[in-house]
């Protein structure tokens, strides 16, 4: 691996030179279940070469959650050290959640290698180009509070009906011929047959003109009969959805897709456009076959009001009583390096 240029972070007082890559101990965490398995086998002799080579260690994770506690245990006692991770989208989330819970976002880094059924965080961060390859970048985290339950995430948020989605996608993919985006499909199509929505009120707040961040900020609300929202940092969801075009990791907002109710039929007609994520151009213009059915903006806060369940990164949680969901964004608040 290649030695990244260092950054420098700064503090009100203190200026902070953080070390790259190469300087850190580097450990290695492996979903063996990951990928229906791809995380064992050859991958784990491909990781012990490296990790001989760079002095690093590696453990593997035994069970839902422990990569979390892995991440945290590293990062509390080595607040500089960088957490290379194999696995997919779940891999991701508990590892950002593992460094959060050690308060080491602003020292520790983290890479994914991805090898999980789903990797919509890797197919932006790595495979895109917006990240040098092997170099630190910050990245924007998003802080989501329900009750007392506080997480974080780095790619996406689901409310209404892809959340209900990742449930059956979660069931669907224990089946032998189903895997990432035909997962995703199916339980599409099986969610579709039970269409719900949900009688909400969205509440965004610090929304900012499309195409120029720069502008004051305002309030939007939205209280309707509501098919879907979704909250992205990143860009991709269920193995290759583009549902968030205009995201960025970088720009200290997230962007929010929220989804009137429509007839099943009009849903099968712009489903095409949406993993294509060609509903919308660069200047946030969007198609006039979306516009009054769809809403997309950015801000730097959401609360939504009225569900029953909501999804971050493909792990699915019940709300309280309140059924109530906060979200708000923190720039920069760790660091990646793209592999």
């Amino acid at each position: 691996m290649k030695a990244a240029v260092p950054k420098t972070e700064k503090d009100s007082k203190v200026k902070v030179t953080l070390p790259n890559i190469s300087e850190r101990h580097q450990v290695h965490i492996i979903n063996p279940k990951s990928g229906r398995g791809a995380g064992g086998g050859n991958i784990y002799s491909a990781v012990e070469k490296s990790a001989a080579e760079t002095g690093g260690e590696i453990i593997k994770s035994e069970h839902p959650g422990h990569i979390e506690e892995i991440a945290a245990e590293v990062c509390a006692k080595d607040p500089f050290a960088h957490i290379i991770a194999y696995g997919g989208d779940g891999t991701v989330y508990e590892t950002v959640n593992g460094i959060m819970k050690a308060n080491a976002g602003r020292t520790a880094s983290f890479s994914i290698v991805p090898l999980g059924s789903g990797n919509d965080f890797s197919a932006y961060a790595n495979d895109s180009g917006v990240f040098q390859k092997a170099e630190l970048n910050k990245i924007d985290v998003i802080r989501v509070k329900c009750g007392e339950n506080v997480r974080y995430f780095a790619n996406m948020m689901n409310i209404g009906f892809d959340c209900n989605v990742v449930s059956e996608t979660y069931t669907l993919k224990k089946k032998p011929f189903l895997h990432g985006s035909a997962a995703y499909v199916a339980g599409v199509a099986k969610t579709l047959l039970l269409k719900k929505t949900f009688r909400g009120k969205v509440t965004l707040e610090g929304v900012v003109p499309l195409g120029n961040e720069e502008k004051s900020t305002s309030t939007e609300v939205f209280e309707q009969e509501i098919l879907l929202t979704a909250t992205a940092n990143s860009r991709y969801c269920g193995g290759g959805f583009c549902a968030a075009p205009l995201a960025s990791l970088t720009d200290g907002l997230m962007d929010v897709l929220v989804v009137n109710n429509l007839s099943r039929l009009r849903f099968i007609t712009i489903v095409g456009a949406y993993h294509a994520g060609s509903y919308i151009d660069e200047s946030g213009v969007i198609d006039p076959g979306f516009s009054k059915i769809l809403t997309y903006r950015k801000c730097r806060k959401i609360t939504v009001e009225g569900p029953k369940l909501y999804c971050l990164d493909g792990e699915v949680y019940p709300t309280d009583e309140s059924r109530t969901v906060e979200a708000e964004v923190l720039p920069g608040a760790m660091w990646y390096a793209a592999l």
